[in-house]
């Protein structure tokens, strides 16, 4: 059985929540989340992105038929398709988008940085999204590179997307994004299956693989290295108290506030709320009016990463910095110059990343479990004469009494070694914060936020490399797979001058552009040196009237039956030069004349290019609007300048058959 496509088919399941960037539309937020038609919608190319991203972490090179690239010559299609995927197909009943506000932390204060305040839509965790991903057979130059193409997508998502280790979308290393695979599973269709597949509108499919899911061993190793810490919140006793009985020193709180859209409502979730004594016996409200509230998804706080990664960031920057003698510590969130970088010389740059490198530590949100409590605490400043309240700034805020956020960390890289330090980077970190000197969150300096984290031990996913290389692509087996294959070959770019007319006319009789007026044009722009262009090409204007698609291309210069066509555009190549003409909005047609030209020529008119020559295809498609091109091969001329192409002719073309 030849093997016609590969379907796979999975729940993605958030384990945070997800900020995918969509189109601008009426929204207050500053990143929207892609939203079609209503329905919040995973677009496929950031689908594919992040599984051609994981991919590109284990296999080196990655085979054609998966991802090319401009420098292995003409660009192929990718054998990979990811479809957009949905949350459910029943109408209404999709998740709505929340806002997520994001605040940039002064490195020297801890206080929020002026102008690093912004917000995304993020859908919540625990949505489920249904997926669908072919592996083209069509794509593929033969068997074995299908093969590769099919078992490095198994590869992704059996080993790495099922196994928690799928990160999609924006700010993965703060915690959004975190996702894994249930439910995975995988069809190959022969001809008859894919026949029946498309004609029930892809629902029949053929029987599921029994085997486990097709997968190509990995060509390069990478380390991942995952610490999972929990982060309490609640009474502290010490460990080491010899009276199991003695009191409490004092209680950890946390305070990490919402969207500023929902810092005046608290709501009150599936927790304990403590109350005055005269409110014991009363029911706790589902939503309480304060000034500040707490972050909540769900009936839970939550723990953004970002606000674990800040201070593990600072803690670091401060402490590198101190070693090195460094006495001014520069800040992140201080523009030191048009990217907001704070220089190659910061040695917190290649751990945690800037806006040019990605971090290779990344921290997922965590969702607070098993029992908690908050409380709303009243509060004001106090007037330092009288002792009492200082004028009207009393207020109240919400505050986390006691909780347990289980904290996830990974780190990863190419290289063990570097791996390893980025470990104990975060072990250091981790025992300041097992000290409950390392805090979090906001008002750390009026009891919130200093933390007992408890981390259990590092474990290893380190994947081992076996010895490959890609494989040539394969010679054809017969003449007209050579014919359909090979390019023309190119020369090499080389320096030239090209000398550029343009004007604003009009046509001889004031009569409309057609394809025979351009063509008495273009003889007498050409001149006689240009017996028969290597092509010409048009883009008829539309005529109701046609009840035949008139050709649009050619070899030769248009015959008189052809020269009646009334025309939008018009372009005549020759082997060293390019005459178009187009139809303006105001009626009158503009004429370029592109030439390439001695030195001895050059005038006011004339511009230093670079020349490159490009092969390329006709692919013999048949447009809605005109007869069949026809198939072969062609090599473009391109004249490039410093600001950009400033135009191309054809020098060959190739039939086939």
């Amino acid at each position: 059985m030849t093997t016609k496509l590969t379907l796979f088919t999975a729940t993605l399941v958030q384990d945070s929540a997800l900020s995918v960037s969509g189109f601008d539309r009426e929204t207050s937020s500053d990143q929207p989340f892609a939203i079609v038609d209503g329905v919040p919608t995973l677009v496929g190319r950031g689908l594919k992105g992040a599984a051609v991203s994981m991919a590109r972490r284990f296999f080196d090179p990655l085979p054609r038929a998966v991802s090319d690239d401009i420098k292995n010559g003409a660009l192929r299609r990718s054998a990979w398709e990811f479809a957009d995927a949905t949350t459910s197909p029943i109408p209404n009943s999709a998740p709505h988008p929340c806002l997520r506000a994001g605040v940039g932390i002064r490195h020297k204060t801890g206080a929020r940085a002026e102008s690093v305040l912004y917000d995304r839509e993020v859908i919540p965790a625990g949505t489920r999204w249904q997926l669908t991903i072919r592996v083209d057979r069509s794509y593929a130059l033969d068997d074995d590179e299908f093969t590769q193409a099919e078992g490095i997508l198994g590869y992704v998502l059996a080993e790495h997307w099922a196994k928690e280790r799928c990160w999609i979308g924006g700010g993965a290393a703060r915690g959004l994004g975190w996702c894994h695979l249930e439910d995975l599973k995988a069809y190959r269709f022969d001809e008859a299956a894919y026949e029946t597949w498309v004609k029930s509108g892809r629902k029949t499919l053929p029987t599921e693989l029994q085997v486990p899911v097709p997968i190509f061993e990995p060509t390069r190793s990478w380390c991942f290295r995952t610490l999972d810490v929990e982060i309490s919140f609640g009474e502290y006793r010490p460990t080491d108290s010899r009276d199991s009985n003695e009191a409490p020193w004092g209680l950890d709180m946390l305070a990490v506030g919402p969207h500023d859209t929902e810092r005046a409502m608290q709501p009150t979730g599936d927790g304990q709320w403590a109350k005055p004594s005269w409110a014991t016996n009363q029911q706790t409200p589902d939503v309480l009016s304060t000034d500040r509230a707490l972050l909540m998804e769900g009936n839970r706080p939550l723990l953004p990463g970002s606000s674990v990664r800040g201070p593990l960031r600072h803690a670091f920057s401060r402490h590198a910095n101190e070693q090195a003698g460094r006495l001014v510590v520069k800040d992140p969130h201080l523009r030191q110059d048009d990217e907001g970088d704070v220089g190659k010389d910061d040695p917190a740059e290649e751990p945690f990343g800037t806006v040019r490198q990605s971090s290779r530590i990344l921290i997922r949100d965590a969702l607070a479990k098993n029992e908690w409590s908050a409380a709303k605490l009243h509060m004001h400043a106090e007037d330092e004469f009288s002792a009492g309240s200082y004028g009207s700034a009393k207020r109240d805020a919400v505050r986390l009494l006691k909780g347990t956020f289980p904290v996830r960390i990974v780190v990863e890289g190419a290289d063990p070694n570097e791996v390893e330090k980025l470990t104990k980077l975060i072990d250091r970190q981790v025992a300041l914060g097992a000290l409950s000197h390392l805090l979090i969150g906001g008002h750390k300096t009026r009891g919130a936020g200093a933390g007992h984290w408890q981390p259990n031990e590092w474990t290893k996913v380190v994947t081992k490399a076996r010895d490959w290389t890609q494989p040539n692509e394969p010679q054809p087996t017969n003449e007209a797979d050579s014919k359909s294959r090979d390019f023309i070959e190119p020369e090499k770019s080389a320096d030239a001058w090209a000398r550029v007319r343009t004007k604003t006319g009009t046509i001889p009789n004031d009569g409309p552009l057609t394809l025979e007026s351009a063509t008495k044009l273009a003889k007498a722009a050409l001149g006689e040196k240009v017996e028969q262009p290597v092509a010409w090409w048009c883009d008829p204007t539309i005529d109701l009237e046609l009840r035949k698609a008139p050709a649009t291309f050619g070899h030769e210069w248009p015959t008189e039956d052809k020269g009646r066509l009334q025309v939008d555009e018009v372009a005549f190549y020759a082997e060293r030069a390019v005459w178009r003409a187009v139809r303006m909005s105001s009626g009158a047609p503009r004429f370029v004349l592109i030439e390439e030209i001695d030195p001895q020529e050059i005038d006011a008119a004339s511009k230093p290019v670079r020349v490159e020559q490009t092969p390329a295809r006709l692919h013999g498609f048949q447009r809605f609007s005109s007869a069949d091109t026809g198939s072969g091969k062609v090599l473009l001329r391109e004249w490039h300048r410093n600001d950009g192409i400033l135009g191309f002719t054809l020098t060959k073309l190739q039939e086939e058959g």
